[in-house]
């Protein structure tokens, strides 16, 4: 049963659960992932999830003095699809703390899926599953290291959307060798799907990947930026025609379908992270007497709370080593420690607003310049250059908010940092 929150109170937040087991490694992937696991580790693992859960939502209440409450619930991975019954447990004890209406997405890959698994994750209260299918080119999948065939994710996508009410469809572009007509194709192929939500994302070469190596190696050569942008151009034109909103630089949803999970790390929206490689972000807990918990100064005033960013190991085998049935700090940073996290120490409420800026200025909703102002306790005074780009609309004002054209969203870098010196 859900957990019925005086909505007044409780702290609403997101919730997101990192499972990093795959049965094989995609050579252009950085999450922290293992495909060398057994039963015993995937038990062990799980039993970890769960203990740190309790723990850290224990201590998010009793630190805050309020109870918390989950908004969205995101499975991450790794390949989180590659499970079911290992979920019970944990999903046990987040529906205690769940909004009624929570959106709970389920990460997995077409080889995956299947009738039992959709029905148990349905039975599970999972609504949204978001599946990695990345190209439907027989020669993109073989450069991606991808374990299916393009009939394999079609036929996955169409089964899926006969059981979950809302699935996305992931596509990656910019691989070696990808052509402007293959990518006009896989995103044809999107739209004729019938798929309610799409998130579409330039192949990146992560020094730790296999990629990474060949590129510094001159084995690959990544797409030029011009050739990435023409293919989002071609993605704005081909999905906006076809009816989909665009939320965000790499996410485009029908009426209905936006992922409201995504918009609590687009909105600067706390979430707590759980499970290796995991990262979280956490508002500055205050004791009774108002004293900041932490010797480390998150909060800039009463209004604006900067929050506590962390993350926890990438190894599964170390995460586990760091991960114990409960926690006797009395601090939530000292809980985090404790659990063999990490804080980031050096972010300021100069830092804070690059991550906010850099984020918002990719969507629809665009910059709240009242929080911004209220951050920097400076007034907003547009510089020249976007002056200029007010005049030309291809930005605009709103009230507080300062929305780009997404056509400019993706040149963010310019643009934040246009706007940071506005301040």
């Amino acid at each position: 049963m859900a957990f019925q929150a005086d909505k007044g109170r409780a702290m609403r937040i997101g919730l997101y659960i990192h499972i990093p087991f795959c049965s094989f490694l995609c050579h252009y992937c950085d999450f922290a992932k293992t495909a060398n696991y057994d039963s015993i580790l995937v038990q062990d693992y799980f039993t970890a999830l769960l203990n740190q859960f309790r723990v850290m939502t224990r201590h998010l209440e009793r630190t805050s003095g309020r109870p918390v409450s989950f908004s969205s619930v995101y499975f991450g991975g790794g390949t989180p699809g590659l499970f079911t019954t290992e979920y019970t447990s944990l999903l046990s004890a987040v529906y205690e703390h769940l909004d009624p209406d929570a959106e709970i997405t389920m990460e997995c890959n077409p080889k995956n899926l299947n009738q039992n698994a959709l029905d148990a994750w349905k039975a599970m209260g999972v609504n949204r599953l978001s599946i990695g299918v990345q190209t439907l080119h027989k020669k993109g999948l073989e450069i991606l290291t991808r374990d299916h065939d393009a009939s394999t994710a079609l036929r996955a996508l169409e089964l899926a959307m006969h059981s979950i009410p809302s699935v996305n469809m992931d596509l990656i572009y910019g691989w070696p060798g990808q052509g402007a007509d293959d990518w006009v194709s896989d995103l044809q192929q999107l739209v004729n799907s019938g798929v309610p939500h799409a998130s579409l994302y330039s192949l990146t070469y992560e020094d730790r990947t296999p990629f990474g190596r060949m590129a510094r190696r001159g084995k690959v050569r990544p797409e030029a930026d011009e050739a990435l942008a023409d293919r989002y151009v071609a993605a704005r034109e081909i999905l906006g025609d076809a009816g989909f909103e665009h939320d965000e630089v790499s996410n485009w949803a029908r009426s209905g379908f936006t992922c409201r999970h995504n918009w609590v790390y687009w909105d600067f929206k706390n979430f707590l992270g759980i499970g290796a490689g995991a990262h979280g972000f956490l508002p500055a807990a205050k004791a009774a007497d108002g004293m900041a918990t932490s010797r480390i100064d998150y909060v800039v005033d009463d209004a604006i709370d900067i929050g506590m960013r962390y993350s926890f190991p990438r190894d599964v085998r170390t995460f586990l080593r760091r991960a114990p049935d409960s926690a006797s700090a009395d601090s939530l940073t000292a809980v985090v420690r404790e659990l063999g996290g990490e804080i980031d120490e050096g972010r300021d409420q100069d830092s804070a607003l690059i991550e906010y800026v850099g984020g918002a200025l990719r969507t629809r909703h665009g910059i709240d310049l009242a929080f911004c102002e209220k951050i920097t306790g400076q007034i907003f005074s547009p510089r020249p250059l976007l002056i200029e780009a007010l005049k030309r609309r291809v930005a605009w004002r709103d009230g507080s908010r300062l929305r780009f054209d997404p056509a400019e969203w993706f040149r963010e870098n310019s643009w934040a940092s246009e706007v940071l010196l506005s301040f």
